[in-house]
């Protein structure tokens, strides 16, 4: 027992040390950066601090935001969402115009957004039956939707062949056949890709291999339905990606298993969709070290933006793959840069609740949004701005929980920031990925949304009544619209 305990004792010390190291090396880079990456200022938002002290997008006050419309908010600005498209696109554009974005409805399934982003000139990339009809209800043209996704319904492959979409990415074998039969019933020869596994990135459910043929053998398959017409390649190795060499490993795979399809087939790949998953410079991928500093009293480490490849690093890299193995032919390049666009155009306000004093100085800081929200901080490190006192000093540390009652609803823990008081009012940056489709009804209904146009302001999405949560209860329902149909009956002798 003795030795057991000095060992632990050891790995303790040789921890402490390890994670001090890591700490001082994060501050000496940070050093060395402009200020506004070192400390991830507003400014890489686009966003400043106005005459009062408060955080804002174009003289737009979000704490005036959070009183008008309430807490929990989300906020959307339009002219970064454009931006963001055109700075993604560019690059690529200059050196191939054969290139379309494609807005994954994953992302950011807000239909205010994605008209947004459709006005903006992207394509809609849909991965649902769901999605699929929100595309159609929004008005996009068949042929401007691309369906992928390993969990296709027949239906939704019926709907999408009726509607003559742009592509259809087969996930699996068992797709073949339902996409051929609804060719013939409706009478039309839809045209079709398949979704590839290479060496690089996802698997598992994903797609089918290249290395052991099963990609080769589904186009064999494709070929013999007269009514399929096989055009596409389809890629995606991840989230978060940050690693330009690793993507242009995993594409220049797909474009030589393209040459291999001419050669044994016959079938020439019209359209490559290298898929997105690019990273945020903004935010970071959480890791061990992450924790092993929140346990021993420091916040987690923010992203240092250079670290993030630009469009352009990307560009020049996969340009240069397409010509070579493409030749003088110009096949169509889809991207879908999700997060790409929409994270940083998407700020998430919350309020103090209240505010405890920790035995060790710390403390703690109960907000009305959690994990409920903000589910993508259980794996990534975002920036969260004081919103309402920008100009104070950050005189407090503190750890960041939200409403509910369970112990893993932390945001951030060890945040320096200015000593918080109820009703202040915090800014979860880049809330624009992956926040609203993981939102829950842990407790809570789910907020509002609205949209920053210029200098003027208007609702997305209203805020979830209590009503809107039980709606579709039947003990709550009736056809007059009553919301409480049947009291409860409590058994004799309940109290």
């Amino acid at each position: 027992m003795p030795r057991l305990t000095l060992t632990r004792r050891l790995k303790r010390a040789v921890t402490s040390v390890m994670v001090e190291r890591v700490v001082r090396a994060d501050r000496r880079e940070r050093a060395g950066l402009p200020r506004e990456h070192g400390g991830l200022t507003p400014q890489l938002w686009g966003c400043g601090v106005n005459d009062r002290g408060e955080l804002a997008i174009r003289d737009v006050s979000l704490v005036d935001l959070a009183r008008q419309y309430g807490t929990p908010l989300h906020v959307v600005d339009r002219e970064r969402l454009v931006r963001n498209v055109e700075d993604f696109l560019g690059p690529f554009r200059q050196r191939y115009p054969r290139v379309r974005l494609a807005s994954s409805y994953k992302t950011n399934p807000v239909p205010g957004v994605l008209q947004i982003l459709h006005e903006a000139g992207t394509l809609a990339e849909v991965i649902s039956p769901f999605e699929l009809w929100l595309a159609l209800q929004l008005g996009v043209p068949g042929e401007q939707i691309v369906y992928n996704g390993p969990g296709k319904t027949p239906e939704s492959l019926r709907q999408a062949v009726e509607a003559g979409i742009r592509l259809i990415h087969v996930d699996g074998l068992h797709e073949i056949e339902t996409i051929a039969a609804a060719a013939r019933e409706f009478g039309k020869r839809p045209r079709v890709g398949l979704r590839v596994v290479t060496s690089v990135g996802w698997s598992g459910q994903f797609g089918l291999s290249l290395a052991d043929g099963s990609a080769l053998g589904a186009f064999a398959e494709m070929r013999r339905h007269p009514a399929l017409e096989p055009v596409g390649l389809h890629l995606h190795i991840g989230t978060g990606v940050k690693d330009v060499a690793a993507y242009a490993t995993a594409v220049e795979e797909v474009l030589r298993f393209a040459g291999t399809l001419q050669r044994k087939l016959g079938v020439t790949i019209e359209s490559f969709d290298f898929g997105g998953g690019f990273g945020v410079p903004t935010v970071r991928t959480r890791s061990a070290w992450d924790d092993r500093l929140n346990h021993h009293g420091h916040p987690a480490r923010l992203a240092i933006p250079a670290d993030c490849p630009t469009p352009d690093d990307y560009a020049a890299a996969l340009v240069p793959l397409i010509r070579k193995h493409c030749g003088d032919r110009e096949p169509e390049i889809l991207l879908e840069p999700g997060r790409a666009i929409t994270s940083s155009a998407q700020v998430l306000l919350l309020r103090v609740l209240a505010v405890k004093e920790a035995g060790d100085g710390r403390r703690s800081v109960i907000l009305d949004g959690g994990k409920n929200l903000t589910l993508p901080l259980e794996w990534e490190t975002h920036q969260i701005f004081p919103a309402s006192r920008m100009n104070e000093p950050e005189a407090a540390t503190c750890d960041l929980y939200g409403p509910l009652c369970h112990p893993g609803d932390v945001l951030a823990r060890h945040k320096r920031m200015p000593a918080p008081r109820a009703g202040d009012i915090l800014a979860v940056m880049d809330a624009g990925a992956y926040f609203v489709p993981n939102q829950l009804n842990f407790s809570q209904p789910r907020p509002a949304i609205v949209l920053i146009e210029g200098r003027h302001v208007r609702c997305l999405r209203e805020r979830e009544r209590f009503e809107d949560i039980v709606r579709l209860d039947e003990c709550v329902r009736s056809d007059t619209g009553s919301r409480a149909a049947s009291p409860v009956v409590f058994p004799p002798g309940a109290t």
